[in-house]
């Protein structure tokens, strides 16, 4: 099976992406909210990790580069191909803030480092656009999330009551400084981490899903 690959989220991908959405989320977006931010929003960007039906040759062997930009043919050549969206997320850069607006990975793929691998990702293009740190917000009962986020650097800086619609508060995390020598060792750690994970899942020659426990 060939190994996820990283490329931008497109209006193309709409229709996927809301499938996703409505199982991921107790309170998914809107179509519209989706389309505004990729069509109006000059701050905000979108990425999506995707499993190619064919992959190029230079990204059949060798490790995972997470975080790493396939050459913008190969992207193409992926897009054209229409291959399964098995996670997505983003953020907006608010000035030197990139500020993680929404991440989900396919519930079939939980456990094989596809969150890990995103967040990878985002943060490196957020760095790439002048991003100092990160933040973002998450359900207070959420705790692989805030395990995902912790492996990242992020810590739990406040707390906002009742942030959902549904009344769960929410938990403000945020990074250090992403340049930080200690951050940028813990990403390192964290690459590995999801290579390793990734080439477990989907390096295999056969076509087999993990088993999962639900949402």
């Amino acid at each position: 099976m060939p190994l996820p690959v990283v490329t931008p989220m497109t209006v193309d991908d709409l229709d996927a992406i809301m499938a996703l959405e409505r199982v991921c989320f107790k309170d998914p977006w809107t179509r519209r909210m989706y389309l505004a931010d990729l069509t109006q929003n000059e701050i905000a960007t979108y990425l999506a990790v995707r499993l190619p039906t064919i992959v190029p040759a230079a990204r059949r062997s060798g490790p995972v580069d997470c975080g790493l930009w396939i050459p913008e043919a190969a992207q193409s050549e992926i897009r054209n191909l229409q291959s399964a969206i098995v996670a997505y997320g983003g953020f907006w850069l608010m000035a030197d803030e990139a500020h993680i607006a929404t991440i989900a990975s396919h519930p079939d793929w939980r456990g094989c480092g596809l969150g890990l691998y995103l967040m990878l990702a985002l943060l490196d293009v957020a760095q790439a656009n002048g991003a100092r740190l990160s933040t973002l917000e998450v359900r207070a009962g959420n705790l692989p999330a805030q395990h995902l986020y912790e492996k990242l650097g992020y810590e739990i800086a406040g707390r906002r009551r009742r942030y959902y619609r549904d009344g769960e508060d929410g938990l403000i995390m945020t990074t250090p400084p992403l340049a930080e020598p200690r951050m940028q060792m813990r990403l390192a750690v964290a690459r590995t981490d999801a290579s390793r994970r990734l080439e477990r899942c989907f390096g295999e020659t056969k076509d087999q899903r993990p088993k999962t426990k639900g949402m």
